[in-house]
């Protein structure tokens, strides 16, 4: 009998302190879990790789067409039907291979540095038709901002005149020698300062061209194309009025270059039209038409 009686107050000592464990097993869980919780959403994620929480990042991309998305080669989603952009959200800071597609357009690709807390935005992408009448209508129109077709100039009827000989078709060029402040002389190219004084930019320059903006200058010389940044810029990747970037290099010489659409975008002629991305961040995308 005794020893029934210490069988059941051992039992039932066992029994709260069971009870007591897993109570607070239970409250230990519970505070780790809304912690955990509270740290998703606050837009922290855990790094396995690095056994720690980091404050997640995000990739903002806009295109001028529709397009699917890609991250590392995976498939996300397709840029919204509203303003073709898309937000890539909740990534560990990093790079990643961010690829943009349209069936029969050209792709765009880059390597995005991710940053905690940050947003990378890449919101002046530009897909090309690479085939069909879009890419004739294409190249019909970079011909055109290039060599625009010379208007004919009406006849006076008041007395009827010899017939004109044919002419040569005018070989045009979209640069002007002399843009206010700037101007280009025996390949130097100069910008006339608000006291008085000059300042030269560059040297063996072939031609420039202002961006619609007036906030961006680009200049060439034989293999060689620069830009120059006028004042400063609020959006991505940010520049200081007075930059200058070397954006790319040619081994066939540049005849030709201009403003393409946009300030962000330069086309050239050189060995055939190609539309170039001013912003090197990632990898320089040419689109060769």
């Amino acid at each position: 009998m005794i020893k029934s009686n210490l069988l059941d107050s051992n039992a039932q000592g066992m029994t709260k302190k069971t009870k007591r464990i897993l109570f607070y097993s239970a409250v230990v869980i519970f505070v780790l879990l809304s912690y955990v919780v509270i740290l998703y959403a606050q837009g922290y994620k855990y790094s396995f790789s690095e056994a720690k929480f980091f404050r997640t990042g995000s990739i903002f991309v806009k295109a001028n067409e529709d397009a699917k998305v890609y991250v590392d080669d995976k498939f996300l989603n397709s840029t919204s039907f509203f303003g073709n952009s898309y937000t890539i959200s909740g990534l560990l800071p990093g790079q990643y291979t961010v690829r943009l597609q349209k069936d029969d357009y050209g792709f765009w690709q880059k390597k995005v540095s991710v940053e905690e807390g940050l947003v990378s935005d890449y919101s002046k992408i530009l897909l090309l038709p690479k085939s069909g009448e879009a890419k004739e209508s294409l190249k019909i129109e970079i011909k055109d901002l290039f060599y625009p077709t010379p208007k004919p100039t009406p006849t006076p009827s008041v007395k009827p005149t010899p017939k004109p000989l044919p002419s040569k078709t005018p070989t045009f060029s979209p640069v002007s020698v002399s843009t206010d402040p700037f101007y280009l002389k025996n390949g130097v190219l100069f910008k006339n300062m608000e006291n008085g004084e000059t300042e030269r930019l560059a040297y063996l320059v072939i031609g420039f061209t202002l961006s619609p903006d007036n906030k961006k200058i680009a200049w060439w010389n034989a293999n060689e194309l620069w830009v120059m940044w006028l004042s400063n810029t609020d959006y991505q990747p940010f520049h200081k009025a007075g930059d200058k970037d070397l954006i790319t290099r040619f081994s066939i010489k540049i005849k030709n270059a201009a403003w393409f659409r946009d300030s962000d975008h330069v086309v050239v002629d050189s060995g055939g039209y190609k539309v170039i991305e001013i912003d090197k961040r990632g990898g320089l995308n040419i689109i060769e038409i």
